[in-house]
């Protein structure tokens, strides 16, 4: 009875190791919040090349496998994305316009608020220039990103 018990809770410990859990956490070195600090606009001949958000209270903050885009002045609306990290690739997608009282709304359309957040398109790819446990750098091709870790 006894090698019967050991057999059993020795199987069950392995059978709950191989799990894999949706708050598993894939951020890697992205997790946390990021304040983002400057907006540089790569695309030539645009106006206003880099727009300095030190001041601002505009945060990306990376948990498990959810990202929100979030202006904590409270003067902007905030967004869920879901992401995936390849090859130094950060892929953003699943969008929601984050609203808890009446429900998170997916987004279809590209919104202009994204703009403030750096998303220049609904469902951006980025590539990780800079990660470090200070800063990051994110750039798209149009953006360059500029992160301190808060």
């Amino acid at each position: 009875m006894t090698k019967i018990k050991i057999f059993l809770l020795t199987s069950l410990a392995l059978l709950l190791s191989a799990c894999t859990l949706e708050t598993d956490n894939d951020a890697g070195d992205l997790e946390g919040m990021w304040h983002l600090v400057r907006i540089e606009n790569l695309v030539t001949g645009a106006s206003s090349s880099v727009k300095d958000l030190s001041s601002q209270k505009v945060f990306w903050s990376f948990q498990a496998r959810l990202l929100e885009l979030d202006d904590k002045s409270g003067g902007e609306s905030s967004y869920l994305y879901r992401f995936q990290i390849d090859n130094g690739q950060l892929t953003l997608k699943d969008p929601y316009l984050y609203d808890r009282e009446n429900g998170d709304r997916p987004l279809t359309a590209y919104e202009a608020t994204l703009g403030l957040y750096g998303i220049k398109s609904l469902t951006p790819m980025f590539r990780i220039e800079k990660i470090s446990r200070r800063n990051m750098i994110l750039n798209d091709g149009a953006v360059r990103l500029y992160f301190d870790k808060f």
